[in-house]
């Protein structure tokens, strides 16, 4: 056979298969496309010549392309496995009419270069042209001025063309091993070859479910942010895990108990529905799955970033509360520093705090300081840390005043803690069985008079506590003043100072501090001496949240389009498996329009079973993710909580109009 007769045949091929080639292609070319965008906007020059952002963009769109490389890769896989499935039947009789397999090799070959082109000169063509909008698109999010200007990123085209042409090789690769392997009159037979009714397989139902719970508890018992983090990803795959276990043992287990209920099955359309569902699950069940995960991931990446997105201003008022803070470590110098600015400059507000930390050892009432034997000495770095025995054991403990912890309170939401009956302080702690009468410190006793419970703080150690006094006064100082003399190397002293500009020109305010600081300050003198400004802190916490959110949009879309094809699929071959069904129920007499109310019910069932399972998946997770965001600063819960609703209700509404769009095809196949 001639190499014209291949080409030929290839193409009446995809000709005759193009309800199945069209998605799969068109979303080939789609993913080539996003994948030249995320690599291009993770190297591209103008983003690194912005004054904020050059780091942070480029290493959380480099991220992006590996998340899009791996899902890219597995859902080409997946999608490709459905167009093998229809043409098994197609791929038998060529084989029994004389093909050999090496020339159904041949022929499928053609077939992947038909693709392999379209996709790289589609997908190239389509980056190259959506680049610079999605760039736009992003400057505008991160509050950057747009650069104008055409960028092409090789780069961004190599590694593009290059991951497609090693996913179709591997992709062609498979579908040999397939062709390979199986028996002509097994390819013959298709997908109409008999299937066992699949057993009930208890244990892996029963773990599937503890998999799910133990996610659950996770996402719910963990209280403190910080072993959210460590916790996070323990949750994530034992969600991920028990959901796959559950959609594949627990399913057929459900069913088969709907089944033995006969007031429930022996109805018309439960008990078709029923048990055609029963046979499908299992074989559907990592779809099903899958489509579960997926949508699970766009809810969580779209609705807390835009959350970040929208609360940029409350988390900048949290931790920014005036317009320039200046922190330093010496009294002395906060003195003279905040002189300077008051004579030199138009000062609304002034704030000042001090702040001590240090680690201490043993009963929490009567913590003592750590010796230099608990030390170690990293010659390396040159750097004191403490001991592992000294780490497991330490606590933090923290002394301020009252102005500055409810500084911090207040932009929270919290109400702000009232002054401690006099001559006592007050203690703030995570640990609500913490209530003692009196705490010594360095031969110094305190009586105290208020306690104060945080509950789940990213402020606050769980194992100390903070000892708040109710002014700056001497008793306070002569204690940090004395922890300061004998302190080792852990632990630190901030002197704080806040001030608002009298004029509305923040940006004019800023470059007239920088330029003060600059002229009157010798770093190597004055040390330790550090200044942030609200404005420019504001832009970096865009440059991050901005790119992030561009980010959840991007792959929501790419994580949407996989949705999309995997469930145009199932309903494409399920249309096809069930024709012979929807004619053989009729011929057995069962009306029309039962058969259609049992066909119905069998597409709702699993067609939204992934949607609900989702929904059930972010309820869960809804606290542990409020509390990673709480260490970003995001201490609105409410706005998370509109956001993942808002998030979920869109997303279900386009969940329903793909299953309109999709369900019309499936009927189409059917009445054939």
């Amino acid at each position: 056979m001639g190499k014209r007769y291949y080409i030929r045949l290839a193409r009446e091929n995809i000709r005759r298969n193009a309800r199945l080639y069209i998605p799969y292609t068109v979303t080939s070319v789609l993913t080539a496309a996003m994948l030249y965008i995320i690599v291009s906007l993770s190297n591209n020059p103008d983003i690194r010549l912005m004054p904020r952002g050059s780091r942070s963009i480029p290493t959380i769109m480099t991220f992006g392309t590996y998340v899009t490389m791996i899902f890219a890769f597995i859902f080409l896989f997946y999608t490709n496995s459905f167009i093998m499935k229809r043409r098994r039947k197609e791929f038998g009789l060529l084989n029994i009419l004389g093909m050999e397999k090496r020339h159904i090799a041949r022929l499928l070959l053609t077939e992947s270069v038909y693709t392999v082109v379209i996709t790289l000169v589609g997908g190239l063509l389509i980056g190259v042209l959506l680049d610079k909008l999605m760039f736009l698109l992003l400057t505008r999010m991160i509050g950057e001025s747009a650069v104008l200007g055409f960028h092409f990123s090789a780069e961004g085209a190599l590694i593009s063309a290059g991951f497609m042409l090693g996913t179709f090789f591997l992709i062609y690769l498979n579908m040999l091993r397939q062709i390979h392997l199986a028996k002509p009159v097994e390819l013959l037979s298709g997908t109409n070859a008999g299937e066992r009714e699949p057993k009930s397989k208890l244990i892996p139902a029963l773990l599937g479910a503890v998999l799910l719970a133990a996610g659950y508890f996770i996402a719910i018992v963990t209280e403190e942010p910080v072993k959210a983090i460590q916790l996070f990803f323990v949750a994530v795959v034992c969600v991920i895990l028990g959901t796959y276990l559950l959609f594949y043992s627990g399913s057929v287990v459900w069913l088969k108990a709907l089944r033995r209920r006969k007031s429930f099955y022996y109805r018309a359309h439960h008990f078709t529905a029923v048990s055609g569902l029963i046979y499908r699950m299992k074989r559907n069940a990592v779809g099903l799955a899958s489509v579960c995960i997926l949508s699970t991931m766009v809810l969580v990446m779209v609705s807390t970033t835009t959350a970040l997105v929208i609360g940029v201003n409350e988390i900048i008022d949290v931790s920014y509360p005036r317009d320039v803070s200046v922190r330093m470590h010496s009294i002395s110098k906060a003195d003279a520093f905040e002189q300077m600015v008051r004579r030199e400059m138009e000062i609304k507000n002034v704030g000042r705090s001090t702040m001590l930390q240090g680690y201490f050892m043993g009963d929490p009432a009567a913590p003592r300081m750590l010796t230099e034997e608990e030390y170690d000495w990293n010659e390396e770095y040159e750097y004191y840390s403490m001991t592992d025995e000294a780490s497991a054991n330490a606590m933090s403990v923290t002394v301020t005043e009252l102005d500055q912890i409810n500084r911090e309170r207040v932009p929270e939401g919290l109400e702000a803690i009232p002054p401690a009956p006099e001559g006592t302080v007050t203690l703030v702690t995570i640990n609500s069985s913490f209530t003692p009468e009196t705490v010594t410190m360095l031969g110094r006793t305190f009586k105290v008079g208020n306690v104060v419970p945080v509950g789940d703080s990213s402020s606050y150690h769980p194992d100390g506590f903070t000892l708040v006094f109710n002014e700056r006064s001497e008793e306070m100082l002569s204690l940090i003043n004395d922890y300061q003399s004998r302190a080792v190397t852990e632990g630190y002293l901030v002197e704080q100072l806040t001030f608002d500009y009298a004029a509305s020109d923040k940006e004019a305010g800023d470059a007239a501090f920088d330029e003060l600081f600059s002229r009157n300050f010798d770093v190597d003198i004055y040390g330790n001496l550090w200044y942030d400004f609200r404005t420019e802190a504001k832009a970096d916490a865009m440059s991050v949240f901005g790119s992030l959110f561009f980010l959840g949009l991007f792959l929501g879309t790419l994580f949407l389009m996989e949705t999309v094809l995997i469930i145009y699929y199932k309903q494409v071959s399920e249309g096809y498996e069930d024709a012979g069904r929807f004619e053989i129920m009729q011929n057995v007499g069962m009306s029309r329009s039962e058969v259609r109310r049992s066909i119905r019910s069998q597409i709702l069932i699993v067609f939204f079973l992934p949607l609900m399972t989702a929904g059930m998946h972010i309820m869960f997770a809804f606290p542990l993710i409020r509390r990673l965001l709480f260490l970003l600063e995001l201490k609105n819960a409410s706005l998370y909580a509109v956001c993942t609703a808002v998030s979920f209700a869109a997303f279900a509404l386009f969940y329903g109009i793909i299953y309109l769009l999709t369900a019309r095809t499936y009927y189409r196949i059917v009445r054939k």
